[in-house]
């Protein structure tokens, strides 16, 4: 079952197309949830991969063979049955695109868990290649065309990220060659009522910024549209353009008199003035202020062929200290012996290497 193309002639309305067939598939996954007493039974836990809010997300082998994965834990007295079941369904459906996070088969349930596992992505996250400088243009490049792409495959299923940040691009080799956006936790169909952040983000839409309790807008692309702008900048230079898409925030009300000056200044505020023009004018339609005008992600593909300014950026693959495949997937500390149990005290006995799938 596949949620449904929303630029599809056939009648009825697609974004309830959409949100009535990926309610259909929760319904439908709900009966293939395994119940085991502890992840230990089908995984052998070998260390810690990240951890949220929410839960964490632990490397694991499975027991009956096969290559290791990475195993998504949400914590059932904070996240709903059916929250848990919808990431899951999005994740299998949408799991054919190279550049979104594949979502392997096996949901699970533990006294105190629910769980799913997914590909591994033996370089961590994006955020974890950002030091002090942002990455090499060709880097940049191509985290770019892949995001792109991934991003106008869920939109043309009907369905809208909106988390699209370092930390939920995942990386497989130290070149870029391939990564991948993962954390589908927000990822909504289109027209989904959408409150304001919790807190002030970097990467918020102005519009969603504006927003007040219990104000809601309906989820548009061009939310993930406007992620993808401020990741590119945060690619490039290794940090956020701004802490809020808001007044009084300084850095975004020089770039808000930037874009909206008429006729506009020749020279943008300093930390745009180092990105050549077709990147600027890449920047300028995903980060429009208007989400009516702002630039669909594909737009990126018309900028490729084009120098960016970014050539004396990074210090190229071999400098970022990334691992170059799976050596010492199994390494750290063993969680052989942890226990349901102490999946609530910050598992102080795993290791971490900054990935969070």
């Amino acid at each position: 079952m596949e949620l449904r193309d929303p630029a599809s002639p056939e009648d009825g309305d697609p974004e309830e197309d959409t949100a009535a067939t990926l309610q259909r598939l929760v319904e439908l996954t709900a009966a293939r949830v395994t119940p085991v007493r502890s992840l230990r039974v089908p995984y052998c836990l070998l260390r810690r991969l990240g951890s949220g809010s929410y839960g964490r997300v632990l490397l694991a082998r499975p027991r009956r063979g096969g290559p290791v994965v990475a195993l998504k834990l949400l914590r059932r007295d904070s996240v709903l049955r059916a929250t848990f079941l919808r990431e899951f369904c999005v994740g299998r459906c949408v799991s054919s695109h190279p550049g979104l996070l594949r979502t392997l088969e096996g949901p699970l349930q533990t006294p105190r868990h629910f769980a799913f596992p997914q590909e591994y992505a033996p370089c961590g996250d994006l955020s974890g290649m950002l030091q002090e400088r942002g990455l090499p243009e060709l880097l940049v490049k191509r985290v770019a065309a892949q995001l792109a792409g991934a991003l106008d495959f869920l939109h043309s299923r009907g369905l809208v990220h909106a988390d699209v940040k370092p930390d939920n691009i995942l990386v497989f080799d130290a070149a870029c060659s391939r990564v991948a956006l993962g954390d589908l936790g927000l990822t909504r169909p289109e027209g989904s009522p959408t409150p304001a952040p919790p807190g002030p983000l970097p990467s918020a839409p102005p519009e969603l910024c504006l927003l007040l309790p219990p104000d809601t807008l309906p989820l548009r692309p061009a939310l993930d549209s406007w992620g993808l702008g401020v990741l590119l900048f945060c690619a490039a230079t290794a940090g956020f353009p701004w802490d809020v898409a808001l007044a009084p925030d300084p850095e975004f009300e020089a770039f808000a008199s930037w874009m909206t000056s008429r006729p506009r200044p020749p020279r943008p505020p300093p930390p745009w003035a180092q990105f050549a023009p077709p990147a600027l004018e890449l920047l300028r339609g995903l980060l429009d202020l208007d989400p009516e005008t702002r630039s669909p992600p594909l737009a990126v593909l018309d900028f490729l062929g084009e120098a960016w300014g970014l050539e004396g950026s990074g210090e190229g693959p071999g400098g970022l200290g990334i691992p170059s495949g799976e050596e010492g997937a199994e390494g750290g500390s063993s969680l052989e012996e942890w226990t349901d149990e102490e999946e609530d005290k910050g598992g102080e006995r795993m290791g971490t290497d900054g990935g969070t799938p």
